[in-house]
């Protein structure tokens, strides 16, 4: 679950807006918006600012993103390796 959430708060991020990311991760836009609500609230902090159509970084969101996108390439790559071993 956590894994879902950071890839979903990454694309907002990266794409600009929640709908893009939305398309990118191929799931409905109040999916992306529940998700990373979800994420902020498990963490007990605010990520993104929202600003009218927009959002900001806060502080928080802007350390996640960095060092969450870290985990998720590792992440993927263990799987990857795994794969390439076991054939």
């Amino acid at each position: 679950m956590l894994f879902r959430r950071l890839r979903y708060f990454a694309a907002v991020v990266e794409c600009g807006t929640f709908t893009e990311a939305a398309k990118r991760c191929k799931v409905s836009q109040s999916a992306v918006s529940q998700q990373v609500a979800a994420l902020e609230s498990s963490l007990g902090v605010i990520l993104l600012e929202r600003e009218g159509r927009g959002f900001r970084l806060t502080p928080a969101g802007e350390h996640l993103y960095k060092n969450g996108t870290l985990l998720l390439q590792q992440a993927d790559k263990l799987c990857a390796e795994t794969v390439r071993l076991a054939d």
